[in-house]
Parts: structure tokens; sequence; C-alpha cells
């Protein structure tokens, strides 16, 4: 799986880095910041939703998740990139940000963001790598399923504020 992108900034414990994790299970590759240019990217700083369609972009250049810690968000504030989308909301259950909209690890909105792109046996795969992760799924799977369907960033905000 080539697909599969993180840059890790060294903001928390590499021992409980999601994506490092992966990584070792062979579902994940580590690449340099510079590298994601081209790349699909997850981040909060978008001004464009995560789409079903992004799946082009996925199949062609990847997706790289920025691994950092929510308490130093705004260090990613700057990255730039052509293809940085951001996730809608949906409830983390992590156990450091159980239950607070948006507040996704890694391993989440990875998993989120396959799933959109039609990908839920892909998410699924990544998810279950942790115990703590499997309801992330089952606890999202009315918002995660109406975003999936959702053709523009209007749409997704209608699915979002229908939830949140």
């Amino acid at each position: 799986m080539e697909k599969i992108f993180y840059v890790y900034l060294s903001q928390d414990d590499p021992k409980k880095s999601t994506m490092k994790k992966l990584e070792r299970y062979g579902l994940a590759i580590e690449i340099p910041l510079n590298k994601i240019y081209n790349k699909l990217y997850l981040t909060p700083y978008s001004d464009n939703f995560l789409l079903n369609s992004n799946r082009i972009l996925f199949e062609d250049k990847g997706i790289v998740v920025i691994d950092g810690s929510w308490n130093r968000i705004n260090t990613i504030e700057n990255i730039k990139g052509k293809n940085g989308k951001k996730l809608p909301l949906l409830l983390p259950v992590n156990p450091v940000n159980y239950g607070k909209p948006g507040k996704l690890s890694s391993l989440e909105a990875l998993a989120a963001a396959l799933y959109i792109m039609g990908y839920s046996e892909l998410a699924g795969d990544v998810i279950s790598k942790y115990s703590w992760a499997q309801n992330f799924i089952k606890t999202n799977i009315n918002p995660l399923n109406d975003y999936m369907k959702c053709n523009s960033d209007e749409e997704c905000i209608q699915v979002q504020d229908s939830y949140f």
C-alpha cells in the first residue's frame, strides 16, 4: 500500500504515534514535509472539505496525514500544498479527546478520510490496529455515510450542521 503517507512532527511520544504503528504494520510510509505538495493531505486549515470525488487524487498521488499534537495545532497552519482538505466534524473515540467533535487522532482522521472516499474496507483495516478505535466507525456511521454522498462543500456543511 503505497498510498498512505504521514509527516511526523515529533510533538508527542513516538511510542504513542498511531501513524508510526501503522507504518510498522506496513500500512503507512513516513515522508518529509516537503514531499506533500502534490499529494492529498488533511489539514483543519483548508477552506475545502474532503469529498468522495477526492478518491481520484488519492488513487493517483496518495494521502498524507500530518501527525502532530492538537495542543500545538497552530504549528501546521502555514503548511502549504496544492491539495489540502479538511474533514467534516466527527466524534473521536480516542482516549485523549473522546467525544470532542473534530479532535480526531491521526488514525481516526485517516480512517474517516478513507471511508468518505469510499474505501470502507481499508478504513476498517487501519482502525483494526487499535482496540480503542474499534468503535470509531460504528459511532460515526451515519455522518460518515452521509458525508460520503456529498458532492460539494455546501452539502458537507448541511450534513455537518444536521449532526453537530
